[in-house]
């Protein structure tokens, strides 16, 4: 819970942080376009004309005002001598220092006076002396950009707080979600061990025994005695056998890289029925492989592993006399190796968790379950360390086993 409750802090400072960012930049950016916008508005009035006499915007040269414009007219002292707004109650003008007049004067640029003004400051026009004395300062107001930046950053800050919520919850769930897989990849760690460990106490035990019987000295055990040596040499060569395919198992979880080259897998899988022929001739198996290129680039003593163990599954699971049938084909880019049978098939209960390690189905004619549990978990873990897939697809008789594999380039 801990590890899960960090997440979601991370993730909500994560959110935070990044709402905070964008918010920042989408607010100064808004306020950045409304002063450009602004500043082109001030220009409009620069040529504004000034009636000689009074010093004044005259009634043909002025031009009409917005309700956000203020036009100044000031003495060289920095008082006002004239005002026109384009609408009553605007704010006021900040005061301006002489010094400050010809400084903005000089800039010939609007610039930002009292953080309520956008403001332009320029000579009128007229005669030399009375245009030395005047300024006309050309403002307007802010006071709408800066109720637009809020409304956005209000804007943001609602749906930030929606997004922060659903970040939450999503962070809450991953978090759970994360907690689960733990909790679950532990219980398969226990139940791994503890199946591992039921699996090689059982030739352990039987060694056992047999040593017992193999230290009795009496003349008359010498035939028992041998047929224990025998026993412990089986039960030896099966728990070697097992612990290989745990050692396998434990490479192809940690990713450890496979022995690849170019595989000729028409050639694999005639090697293999040769094999199964051969060495068990009471269970017919046919090969049919479909015209073209079978080349797949793996590593081919994990791909012969693979047919060689669908082949004694469906020899493990079917009485003789059954036929076993395997199949090579080439289907959307990828080769298809498939091991069907006309035996008694699998059984519905076993059918969702057949790949998982120690799952075993019973022997041929019913008679217990049979094998370590691991051939068909390997040809799982070698068809996707190879980026391929193993799957159990329905049939009416028998099982059907079938393995993709990406094409070799």
């Amino acid at each position: 819970m801990a590890a899960g409750s960090r997440a979601v802090a991370l993730w909500l400072a994560a959110t935070l942080v990044t709402l905070g960012t964008v918010a920042a930049l989408s607010a100064q950016a808004l306020g950045h376009h409304l002063v450009l916008r602004t500043d082109e508005e001030i220009e409009k009035y620069r040529g504004v004309q000034l009636s000689e006499a009074a010093g004044v915007p005259g009634p043909n040269g002025r031009p009409a005002l917005d309700r956000s414009c203020l036009i100044l007219v000031l003495d060289s002292t920095g008082r006002v001598t004239g005002r026109y707004a384009g609408a009553p109650g605007m704010p006021s003008f900040p005061s301006l220092a002489p010094a400050r007049l010809a400084a903005l004067a000089a800039r010939g640029h609007p610039v930002g006076i009292g953080g309520t003004y956008r403001a332009l400051v320029v000579r009128p026009r007229g005669p030399a002396p009375d245009r030395d004395r005047t300024y006309v300062v050309i403002a307007r107001s802010m006071a709408d950009a800066h109720q637009a930046v809020t409304r956005l950053l209000r804007a943001e800050a609602a749906a930030s707080l929606v997004l922060l919520a659903a970040v939450a919850c999503g962070a809450r769930w991953l978090g759970g979600r994360a907690a689960r897989q733990r909790l679950d990849a532990e219980r398969r760690l226990r139940e791994f061990l503890a199946a591992a460990g039921h699996e090689l106490r059982n030739p352990l035990t039987t060694i056992s025994g047999y040593a017992q019987l193999a230290r009795i000295g009496h003349p008359s055990s010498e035939r028992m005695r041998e047929e224990a040596f025998g026993r412990m040499s089986t039960e030896v060569e099966r728990m070697t056998s097992l612990i290989d395919e745990l050692v396998l198992l434990s490479e192809l979880d940690l990713g450890r890289s496979l022995r690849v080259r170019y595989v000729d897998l028409a050639e694999l899988c005639r090697a293999a029925v040769t094999a199964a022929r051969d060495c068990h001739p009471e269970h017919p198996v046919r090969l049919l492989v479909a015209p073209g290129e079978h080349t797949v680039a793996g590593d081919p003593l994990r791909l012969h592993q693979v047919v060689a163990n669908l082949l004694a599954n469906a020899r493990t699971h079917t009485p003789p006399g059954t036929t076993t049938t395997l199949g090579l084909g080439t289907e959307d880019d990828h080769r298809v190796i498939e091991v069907t049978d006309d035996g008694p098939g699998v059984p519905d209960a076993l059918r969702a968790r057949i790949f998982d390690r120690f799952v075993r189905g019973e022997g041929a004619g019913g008679g217990g379950s049979t094998g370590s549990g691991l051939g068909l978990s390997i040809v799982a873990a070698i068809a996707a360390a190879h980026g391929g897939t193993v799957t159990l697809e329905p049939s009416d008789r028998g099982a059907w086993f079938r393995v993709r594999l990406p094409a070799g380039p």
